[in-house]
Order: structure tokens, then sequence, then C-alpha cells
């Protein structure tokens, strides 16, 4: 019997409610098909091939292709009701740039603090040259030491928290935290006993020693508050650190009557920082804890210690869980420590520079702290504060968008996917650049008519500091841009161009810094402007080259 005559016992009604049959078949699995062709696909993978296509009486699958598509319009849902509203756009927007504003608060506030009250959780403009230069010593070691654990635990934290693993977030938690806490602490006490205890004697390492673990506590403390996004957590601990501070060393100066200024400044910011660490542990535990016990008590009671009176008569039953080996799970995480830890690196090192030069002034071959060098850059930071928003708006983006892309360009056309990474990524990119550069050029007016009380060291020492503070404030106007093309390069699973260019900047930064500041610690802003700048160079050609490779690496990472 022929194909023909076969279909021809078939009804027409039955014929008519096959199509549309199939084209509800069709939309289940795709639910906008973009021509007959993808229609064709769908139809033979669920085995409607060529045989079936000449048994209902069509020359081929791609003949019966078209008349399903003819009717998928019946099954959809137009793709304008699934679009959010300009208003619900506009929230979403509005609220991933406010919350990446957010998680600059415990910098920013530092630094306004620093310019209100003349204290910060890290230094001190009332503390002695002695105190002050062990103090940033610490800032730097710790801060380092902690960009380095930091960026290990937001991983695969973040990876594992995506996917709702709660008992494999507590377990990178804990081995990224005690482990990387431990090799913090070996590299501190080495800096110690080698570098800081022989050249700034036992008083002033103690110092160092001292602050150095108490920096490292606090950072490491908010941590967990940054990955689970706790912005107002953030925002109250780091007040909480800088008001008892800033009210410890009122007090005790108060008492005093200006006497033991030093010592009042020491004792206060360890107090401080301690109280706010450890405020910042319990909030990061219970938080953790109750978000767990919410979601999670029913999959895993006998694991969060939740009896049969917690859950009625509901049969218990205890998930497994295959937990990792740790080495295995480094070998992948270390490029991110060496990132974490060059990141800061490639910001403190034209200020190591500086105060190597600035101690060779005072006739010893060491760092010694230079506040005007210090109070110019830190004020440059302050436009920070707006930038970070659109950083963090834009990768939120990017991940939104990201399935989609995934599901509307196959593996074979990945050569459109392609074009779209490298637009959405080139865009942003320039959107970042004009907005940094316009806030650079503005800002150093804006900062220079603060109150002279704010900024008369940068006004007295001469034109030197304010061509410093105009450079400055136009490379932090970049650093986002090369802050952005980082994540974007890990978003994507590529991990060693973003270390290579934090440390090739550090390298490159430190090299021009030393040249250039013979004429004086001011002009050491140009090791800074090197190493941003060539960290943003070389973290944008790699993102336009990774969102233009053509292969399958991207959808392999995903």
């Amino acid at each position: 019997m022929s194909a023909k005559s076969r279909y021809e016992m078939v009804a027409p009604e039955a014929w008519a409610q096959e199509l549309h049959a199939l084209a509800y078949m069709v939309v289940s699995r795709q639910p906008h098909p973009r021509n007959p062709l993808e229609v064709a696909v769908h139809l033979e993978d669920c085995g409607y091939g060529g045989d079936v296509a000449r048994w209902l009486g069509f020359r081929d699958v791609f003949e019966l292709a078209e008349e399903v598509w003819a009717r998928i319009p019946l099954y959809q849902t137009p793709e304008e009701l699934t679009r959010p509203s300009p208003l619900g756009w506009f929230r979403r927007a509005a609220e991933q740039y406010f919350r990446g504003v957010g998680y600059t608060a415990p910098w920013m506030m530092s630094v306004l603090m620093l310019f209100i009250t003349r204290i910060a959780l890290w230094s001190s403009l009332s503390a002695s040259q002695e105190v002050a230069t062990a103090v940033s010593l610490a800032f730097f070691v710790a801060t380092m030491c902690a960009g380095a654990v930091s960026q290990v635990f937001a991983v695969r934290a973040l990876f594992y928290l995506g996917q709702g693993n709660w008992i494999l977030f507590r377990w990178i938690a804990t081995r990224a935290i005690v482990h990387g806490s431990a090799a913090s602490a070996l590299v501190i006490a080495l800096v110690f006993r080698f570098a800081i205890a022989p050249t700034y004697g036992p008083a002033y390492g103690n110092l160092f020693l001292e602050y150095a673990l108490a920096i490292y506590i606090f950072q490491i403390a908010l941590a967990p508050l940054y990955l689970l996004r706790r912005i107002l957590g953030l925002a109250m601990t780091t007040g909480a650190a800088l008001i008892i501070t800033w009210f410890a060393i009122w007090t005790i100066e108060r008492v005093n009557a200006g006497e033991y200024v030093a010592e009042a400044v020491q004792q206060a910011q360890v107090l401080g920082l301690l109280i706010a660490g450890v405020g910042a542990l319990i909030g990061v535990y219970s938080y953790a804890v109750m978000r767990s016990r919410r979601q999670l008590r029913r999959l895993l009671p006998e694991e969060l210690g939740d009896g049969p009176h917690d859950r009625g008569n509901e049969p218990q039953a205890r998930a497994r869980v295959q937990i990792p080996r740790f080495w295995p799970v480094w070998r992948q995480l270390w490029p991110y420590a060496i990132y974490g830890t060059g990141y800061f690196a490639m910001l403190f090192v034209d200020r190591i520079v500086a105060g190597v030069h600035f101690g060779a002034l005072q006739g010893v071959h060491h760092y010694v702290y230079p506040p005007t060098y210090e109070l110019t850059t830190d004020l440059a930071t302050l436009e920070l504060f707006p930038m970070m928003g659109l950083v963090f708006y834009f990768m939120t983006e990017l991940s939104d968008r990201f399935l989609g892309w995934m599901m509307k360009y196959r593996v074979t056309e990945h050569r459109a996917l392609h074009r779209t990474l490298a637009a959405f990524f080139a865009t942003r990119v320039a959107v970042l650049a004009a907005v940094g550069l316009l806030i650079g050029a503005l800002a150093p007016r804006v900062l220079l008519s603060l109150p002279a009380t704010l900024i008369a060291p940068i006004l007295v020492a001469g034109p030197g500091y304010q061509m410093a503070l105009h450079v400055a404030a136009l490379v932090y106007g970049i650093l986002p841009v090369g802050l952005f093309a980082s994540q974007f390069l890990f978003f994507w699973g590529v991990r060693f161009a973003s270390a290579f260019s934090v440390w090739a900047g550090t390298a490159a930064g430190g090299l021009v810094a030393s040249l250039w500041v013979e004429r004086g610690d001011a002009y050491a802003v140009y090791g800074m402007a090197t190493a941003i700048g060539l960290f943003t160079v070389v973290t944008v050609v790699a993102g336009l080259r990774t969102a233009m490779r053509g292969d399958y690496q991207l959808y392999a990472s995903h």
C-alpha cells in the first residue's frame, strides 16, 4: 500500500487534529520557534521523521513542518505578554544599582569618617607617624590576605548557593575561611618576623601584628555579608565599628586632656574592629541558620537537628550529599586567590613606593606613612561610590540574560551568540568608561571645594598634590571598567586573564612609580595610572576575545 493511499485512510478530522497536536507539542518544547526549520527539528526529535510525514500525505518532514508552523500561533502566548513593563524594569535596575552602591559602604563610610573626624578603621590623622606607618602596613598586608580568601569563598559559595545546597555552602565556607585564615595568619607572621620587627622594632612590630589580625578578622567577617547581599548589615556593622572607634578616642582624649593620644588610637581602633568583626560573624551565622532552617527543614531534618516534633507525622529522610575533597576544588580556585591578592597589590603599589620615597627623605630606607599622598588618593576614591552600582547592575543584567541567549542561539549558531555577547560587553564598557571619565573630570573641582579643614594638607602641600588628585580621579574613573571586564571573564570561566592583568599592572605600576617619585611622592600617582590602566586594557581585550571566540567554550562553561 502506498503512502498516499495509507494517508487517504485517515479521516480529514483526524488529520487536522494530528496537526494541532503536533503544534501544541512543538510549543511545549520551544514556546517561540523562529521558523519552520526549527519546527522540523522538533518534529524529527519526537519521531515524526520522513516516513511519518509521507504517511500523513506530505512530501517530507519540511512540508509537514510548514503546516504545523501555520497552527503554532494558536498555542502561543505572545512574547509581549511575557516582557516586563518599563516600570518593573526600572525598579529592578534601580534596586540592583543601589545594591551595588551599598557594597562600597564599608570603604566609603571609612573614608568619609577619616575626613570628618580624622579617624578611620585603618588609620588616624591624629596618630603619630610611627603609629600610622605600622597601621598602614598592617592594612596593606591584611587586605591582600583577605582579598585572596574572600575571592575563593565567594566563587565557590556562589556556585553552591545557586544550587540551594546549604550543606556544601557551609562546607566551602568552613574550608575557605578556616584554611584561608590559617594561611593568612602564617603570611602575617612571616611578614612580621622578617620584614616588620627587624625594621621598625618590637614595639611598632607588635602594633603591626595587632592591627593586621584585627583588620583581617573584620574584613573576613564581612565576606559572607557581601555574598548574602546583606547591605544593611554591612552598613550597620561598619557604622558600629566607626562609632565605637570615634567615641572611645574622644572619651580617652577628654579624660586624659590630650595625653596618651597614640595609645588611645590603637586601643580604640582595635576594640572597634574586633567588636564589629565578632558582630558580623554572629549576624552571618544567625542569618545562614535561619535561612537553612526555613528552606531545608523538610529536606535535611537530621543535619539541621530538627526532631519529629518539628515535622508532624511526616516521615523523616536524611539527604545524602557527597562531600568533595578540598584539594581538587582548590586546583580550580587558586587563580581566584591570586587575583584577590593581586588586585589590592595593584591598588597599594603606588602608596608603598611613595612611602619608601617619603622615608628616604627622612634618612631611612624603608616605608614611612606619607600622609598627604594618602589623603589625596583616599579622597579620590570617593568617586567610586556611584560607579560601583553600574558595575553590579551590568553583571546582574548579564546573568539575567545569558540563559535566554543560550536558549535562543543553538550550538550551530554560535557566531550569532558571540556577536550578541560582544555587543553587550562593548556597550557596557563604553558606558562605564564614559561615565567614569566624566565623573573623574568633574570630581576634583567638587572635592577641592570641600571645607578647608577637611582638605587643608592638599591645599597647603602645593600644586603637585592637586595634580595628583586630578590624575587619581581620572584613574579611579576607569577602574570600574577593568572590574566589570574581570568579572565578565570570571563569569565565563576564564580564570587566568584577570589574575595576570592585576599582577602585570602591579609590576608595571611599581616600576613607573619608582621612576617618577624622584620628583616628589605626589608623582607616584603615575604608577597608579599605569597599574590600573594596564589592568583595564588587558581585561577589556581578553573580554572582547572571549565574547568573540568561535568555539563552544561558552556553552561548556554552563
